[in-house]
């Protein structure tokens, strides 16, 4: 999905009708300012039937006819007729071309629009994100943009799983022997709690064990499905262990 500002919109509705309604007294400068502007906000909102449109013979004459004029020059009768005539018939294209648009609003969540569709890193500390295994990123990154779009049981998968990475990579920095050869979650957490030196905070092993009981088994059952405001507390849930975790990488 690539974003595109509601702005552009406007911008081919207010240029079609100023180029629409010219008069023969417009200078040169100010008229190829507005065929930019619209042309370039056609490009971005993806219109290619009413681009195509610009191609043709007489639009391009018109065109051509424009940059002849001298410097300061206004339109005069002639000119400024076709420039008429050919952005009335670019708009009838461009109201049919609309009918095929649609425009999706982003709704509001409990977390930061912006930081979930662009800058997830911005929901940690600075520098947390950067510590990250390449997973972890890719699977946080992931859950945000399905937390946004309202694909909820999607976003808990993807946050599970960024949870997880992360916490192997917790459990082979501060686990130096005797290492499991195939970590899984319980068994990390047990090793953790079971150091005798440098002891691991409580805090972050029971929110681990807390989102494994209550969370992670859970979700691995076919017929797991989160609402919205479900995920949303998973979410932050995950988010805070990921957090702590990544302090200490």
């Amino acid at each position: 999905m690539i974003g595109k500002s509601c702005y552009s919109y406007i911008l081919i509705g207010l240029n079609l009708r100023i180029l629409r309604h010219a008069t023969s007294t417009r200078l040169k400068e100010g008229i190829e300012g507005n065929v930019s502007q619209l042309l370039s906000a056609l490009e971005r909102c993806g219109f290619d039937v009413s681009l195509a449109f610009t191609k043709n013979k007489n639009f391009c004459k018109m065109q051509d006819d424009i940059s002849a004029l001298k410097k300061n020059s206004s339109l005069g009768k002639e000119i400024v007729r076709n420039v008429n005539e050919e952005f009335e018939a670019l708009e009838n294209i461009v109201f049919a071309e609309s009918e095929t648009k649609k425009v999706y609003v982003i709704p509001s969540r409990r977390f930061n629009t912006e930081f979930l569709l662009n800058n997830p890193e911005k929901l940690l500390k600075d520098g947390l994100f950067d510590k990250l295994s390449e997973v972890a990123q890719h699977d946080l990154s992931s859950s945000c943009r399905c937390l946004l779009f309202g694909e909820a049981t999607a976003s808990a998968f993807h946050i599970l799983r960024a949870t997880e990475a992360v916490l192997k990579s917790y459990y082979y920095k501060h686990k130096k022997q005797k290492r499991l050869k195939e970590p899984m979650w319980g068994s990390m957490v047990q090793q953790l709690r079971a150091k005798k030196t440098n002891c691991l905070p409580e805090t972050t092993l029971n929110s681990l064990d807390s989102i494994r009981e209550g969370y992670r088994n859970p979700t691995q059952h076919p017929e797991a499905v989160y609402d919205i405001d479900k995920a949303q507390d998973l979410f932050g849930v995950c988010l805070d262990a990921i957090g702590k975790m990544a302090e200490t990488l």
